[in-house]
């Protein structure tokens, strides 16, 4: 056999695995890809109780709604966080009339609605702050995909973290997923476009 035909078989036979890899990563690919829920089943109505102790329907509320998830006691994310979106929403009119800020609790056994309330006088007065059951917050949790875990060393312990997804949700006015974002990139423009 010549040089040529070997050399040429040699390609040929190193084209066809190729071909056959990227064959293989692309069924991979989409074989991912269709497990995961789609991104606009993120989100949702929902009906929990607000700081002042009365029932909040999402659907009521005909603004936009940008929703973080934290809790009372955290000792540093969630108040910087929750201050940053409180001085985009300070003395802004505009992104007022278009969008509710919403904290949800992901602490219910300790958020309690006097205790949302006091933690509440430190930011914007449009924000409302929401808890519920631990079923209704767990319910609402699976809803946003929110990661949250106690970090108790017993039943009793009242002095414990909380670990937890730092995202900043944005649903339209019927409560359907426009997008996310975190903290870090929270500015005004980006929440209005």
């Amino acid at each position: 056999m010549s040089n040529y035909k070997i050399l040429f078989k040699r390609n040929l036979l190193m084209m066809l695995i190729l071909v056959f890899f990227i064959l293989v990563v692309i069924f991979f690919i989409n074989f991912l890809y269709d497990k995961r829920a789609p991104v606009s089943s993120l989100g949702g109505s929902f009906l929990l109780t607000d700081q002042d102790g009365k029932t909040f329907d999402s659907t009521k509320v005909n603004l936009k709604k940008l929703i973080y998830f934290g809790y009372t006691y955290c000792p540093d994310i969630c108040p910087f966080d929750l201050l940053k979106i409180s001085k985009i929403f300070e003395n802004n009119s505009k992104l007022k009339e278009e969008i509710k800020p919403i904290f949800i609790t992901v602490d219910p056994e300790r958020d309690t609605i006097k205790k949302l309330k006091n933690f509440m006088e430190n930011f914007d007065e449009s924000f409302i702050a929401l808890t519920g059951t631990n079923e209704e917050i767990k319910n609402i949790l699976k809803k946003f995909r929110v990661y949250v875990k106690l970090n108790k060393s017993s039943s009793v312990d009242k002095d414990y973290l909380v670990d937890h997804s730092s995202l900043i949700f944005l649903l339209d006015k019927n409560d359907r997923y426009i997008k996310f974002f975190r903290p870090k990139d929270l500015k005004e423009d980006i929440i209005l476009n």
